[in-house]
């Protein structure tokens, strides 16, 4: 390389990794209160993303239950079920208190921009079949996996 010249050394790249999930979380965390005056709101929204998480992971979960499951498989994930819809039901509580006083339902709907949204049209087509079915199999309304979550 010495011989060559430094010309070539553009082709020796430094690159610096990106920081983990968890990097990014606690760096919001440690900045919480300096941005918004308040503390929580970093917390909050990293736990709705979470249950977000969770939900796809239940729907995986779901997905993976044979056609002929057992009880003791359809038990285990009843009981994933239930403790997520209990988190969610929690959260949902929180965001309440945190936005007492605040209208947060005033005209900011969210709209997704169709060119986008054409290959999530079958899988949502199908994640609602699997979600009718889950739903029938539990006799409930909405199922934990279903359950929105609102987060601004």
């Amino acid at each position: 390389m010495e011989q060559r010249g430094e010309h070539l050394d553009i082709y020796q790249l430094k690159i610096d990794k990106a920081p983990m999930m968890a990097e990014i979380r606690l760096k919001l965390t440690e900045t919480e209160y300096a941005d918004t005056g308040k503390w929580g709101s970093i917390s909050w929204l990293i736990n709705g993303i979470n249950l977000e998480d969770a939900q796809d992971a239940l729907r995986v979960d779901i997905r993976k239950l044979p056609k002929d499951a057992s009880a003791a498989q359809k038990a285990v994930v009843e009981e994933k079920r239930q403790k997520l819809a209990a988190r969610i039901s929690q959260f949902h509580e929180i965001a309440d208190a945190m936005t007492e006083g605040i209208e947060v339902d005033a005209g900011t709907e969210h709209v997704d921009d169709t060119r986008f949204c054409a290959a999530d049209v079958e899988e949502e087509s199908r994640e609602a079949e699997d979600l009718e079915l889950a739903s029938e199999e539990t006799g409930e309304g909405v199922v934990a996996e279903a359950m929105g979550i609102w987060m601004p």
